[in-house]
């Protein structure tokens, strides 16, 4: 008798409940089911895919697609909602489990829809409070800065600690990737063979005096990522697009620092400690650039610009690591 009320307490409890959605999912769910009934999605899948998300809140990107697959993957959503005639197919990098392929046929019976039509241009946002009690939805087209969703300043209270409408953060740390030496073998020890980061870091104003001022200051401003007495300078090498792509300075003692764990710490020291600083009247003052979160996957290139193998975020699910197997053998789970 004792243990049939603890299942019964447990399951009346938030969030222990099965198949309950969070707050913040829940509320982007409704937002989707309300775009269904405006007949603003002319496909018959949606991709919810939700991007970053963390203790602030959640953005999912909502993608109109012919099949219940992430375009460019074979990623299989964890769970499918059948909505009117629409499938509303929900997606996370992070850890979660994919519908079994026979389950997702059930539901969908993808392989025999003949309902396909044009690729589709238009995306959504939609970014959640964590309580779910507050979003906002931006209607977009794909492009190369728009498919990025900290390219609208109004996404970016859900995702940054520090969010202040009046002072959004001037620099984003896009992306990154590792440039090793010729000796490196894939998935062998990695940090003795790093030479260098390059990345891209993303200014939010279109009309930023980032260029006017180190071609008027004595001293250049500059990023960095500290590590203690180890301080890694970022380059700039090229603009485009609203991005400043950068190449790190050649220090060794920094890499040799990240020795127990160097792609777990390198993530570390990159989303908490990566500064620009601004030289003002003489003196450089510090400003924090956060970091988006917005891949879970890293690409280690060697020196001749020539991929040799990835690495992924903390939390990322098996199924995406194993993509990079044979089609024949995903096909067959």
């Amino acid at each position: 008798m004792r243990k049939v009320l603890l299942i019964l307490l447990l399951i009346s409890l938030p969030g222990c409940q099965p198949g309950k959605e969070s707050p913040a999912r829940s509320t982007a769910l409704r937002e989707v089911k309300r775009l269904i009934d405006q007949d603003s999605f002319p496909a018959k899948y949606i991709i919810m895919y939700e991007e970053p998300s963390n203790d602030i809140g959640s953005i999912y990107k909502i993608t109109p697609a012919n099949s219940p697959f992430v375009e460019w993957s074979l990623e299989r959503p964890e769970k499918v909602i059948k909505y009117k005639d629409r499938y509303i197919c929900l997606m996370n990098p992070m850890e979660s489990i994919d519908m079994p392929k026979e389950k997702l046929i059930e539901i969908t019976d993808y392989p025999n829809d003949t309902t396909t039509g044009p690729v589709y241009d238009e995306i959504w946002y939609i970014g959640v409070s964590k309580n779910g009690k507050k979003h906002t939805l931006v209607s977009t087209y794909r492009s190369y800065l728009t498919y990025r969703y900290y390219s609208f300043p109004q996404l970016l209270e859900y995702t940054f600690e520090d969010y202040d409408s009046t002072h959004l953060p001037r620099f984003i740390l896009a992306s990154y990737l590792l440039v090793v030496d010729s000796s490196y073998i894939p998935k062998g020890a990695l940090f003795n063979h790093i030479q260098r980061i390059d990345g891209e870091i993303y200014y939010t104003n279109v009309l930023d005096e980032y260029f006017k001022e180190n071609k008027d200051s004595i001293r250049k401003d500059f990023f960095a990522v500290l590590n203690g007495k180890d301080t890694l300078k970022l380059n700039v090498v090229d603009t485009i697009t609203q991005h400043l792509f950068f190449e790190s300075a050649n220090n060794a003692a920094f890499f040799r620092s990240l020795a127990k764990n160097p792609l777990g710490r390198l993530y570390d020291l990159l989303r908490d400690s990566t500064f620009y600083f601004c030289n003002e009247k003489g003196t450089y003052v510090r400003y924090s650039v956060p970091y988006s979160d917005f891949h879970w996957y890293f690409s280690i290139n060697n020196n001749s610009y020539k991929y040799v193998d990835e690495f992924y975020r903390r939390g990322t699910k098996q199924s995406l690591k194993d993509l990079d197997g044979s089609y024949n053998e995903w096909d067959a789970n």
